[in-house]
């Protein structure tokens, strides 16, 4: 009889240990699930605000390079224009981006900085120092009418120390962006090693139950994606962003921003070079009416198909961009022959103007151009933007009926 009695007990016994054995595995399992979401999460976290970190310094680094390139800009032009009232409105330039200098190296300063970054910064204090003084010194030579003496110290003693300075930061914005690519291949490396130990830890525990084991398994590599696609998110966010600063987002072209520092460039390059270069001011004619008359949806349709036929009408190396409303502009390094500029217009012309289908609407566009070559029209970026200006308006006068 007590044989009897006990064996019921048995499997009673069993079940409960076995429910407790699975409630241990559970909760194992749970806690195994829990700390690898919550390192995951905290290692996302790190990762995204490693990069944004960097993300700011390497735009600090930018800003610095465009603020230095435009302040010597400004101090050259002090040097090569005649005119008092141009020297005086470089120098107010010159002031301005020593401000911008200062203001992206403040910023700099003010992160957390490791060693290599703290040895760029110092290193660009001495060549600061040094530039400083050769730019009050010529500053002071080209206000004195003494060009000559400025040109020498622009060329022999300057050029060194701003080479040697505009390499320095190039170096510092390279070296934060191996940092970012290091920061998130170290995390990919830790999230798989991750991976491995739940895996391995996730093996044991499948001898005693396969479908938590599979669970876990899946839940480890659902927070994996996740992190992988939060880090080409944040990449592909860097990109736009950066697309966004300096294109239009109508048409896609350039947007004036970057058009004034392409023109800079291209300006740069043919007096370095001994090249010409033109500048196109392109105007839509009667574009409002249009707007006025069909509506903005089909005035941008127009400016959308104008600026497809724009790109074609140039080469692929050619800058072309939107400066605002219907007016377009065009810089052509390498190109300063009247013929050769009298073709491409004809053809920005004739493109511009072919028929354009818009719905149930047939539209006729065209355009207006204006045209300054360096140097033969000037040597500054404004005396040439001008110079096209006026002569696209006695474009555009002629055009219409007397």
């Amino acid at each position: 009889m007590t044989a009897n009695q006990s064996s019921p007990h048995v499997p009673r016994r069993m079940a409960r240990l076995i429910l407790s054995g699975f409630a241990i595995l559970i909760g194992l399992m749970a806690v195994l699930v829990a700390n690898s979401v919550l390192n995951m999460r905290a290692q996302a976290a790190r990762v995204a605000a490693i990069v944004v970190q960097h993300e700011r310094k390497i735009q600090y680094a930018s800003d610095l390079l465009k603020a230095t390139h435009n302040r010597h800009n400004s101090l050259v032009y002090q040097v090569l224009v005649d005119d008092p009232f141009e020297q005086d409105d470089h120098f107010q330039q010159y002031i301005k981006w020593g401000y911008e200098v200062g203001k992206a190296r403040n910023a700099l300063r003010a992160m957390d900085l490791d060693e290599f970054e703290q040895a760029q910064l110092d290193k660009q204090d001495r060549l600061v120092a040094h530039i400083v003084d050769l730019h009050e010194r010529i500053s002071d030579l080209a206000r004195q009418g003494r060009f000559g003496e400025a040109r020498h110290l622009i060329a022999g003693d300057l050029r060194p120390y701003n080479l040697d300075f505009i390499a320095s930061v190039g170096e510092l914005e390279t070296y934060e962006r191996t940092r970012i690519e290091r920061t998130i291949e170290d995390a990919r490396t830790a999230s798989w090693h991750a991976i491995a130990v739940d895996l391995a830890l996730g093996l044991l525990l499948i001898l005693l139950a396969c479908l938590i084991a599979y669970l876990t398994y899946r839940q480890t590599r659902l927070h994996v994606d996740t992190i992988s696609a939060q880090m080409q998110a944040l990449e592909e966010t860097g990109v736009q962003l950066r697309h966004e600063a300096t294109h239009d987002p109508l048409t896609g072209l350039a947007n004036r921003n970057l058009f004034y520092s392409r023109l800079a460039e291209a300006l740069t390059h043919a007096r370095q070079d001994g090249l010409e270069a033109t500048v196109l001011y392109i105007d839509l004619d009667d574009f409002k009416p249009i707007n006025d008359q069909y509506g903005h949806t089909v005035g941008d349709d127009l400016l959308k198909a104008v600026a497809a036929r724009l790109l074609k009408s140039v080469r692929a190396t050619d800058t072309v961009a939107r400066l605002g409303g219907d007016e377009f502009g065009v810089i052509l390094l390498g190109v300063g022959d009247a013929g050769r500029i009298t073709e491409i217009d004809n053809e920005i012309k004739r493109k511009v103007g072919e028929p354009l289908q818009v719905g149930d609407l047939t539209l006729r566009p065209s355009c207006s151009c204006g045209h300054a070559v360096y140097p033969r029209d000037g040597s500054g970026m404004d005396t040439l933007l001008h110079a096209a200006d006026v002569r696209m308006y006695a474009v555009k006068r002629q055009r219409k009926p007397g």
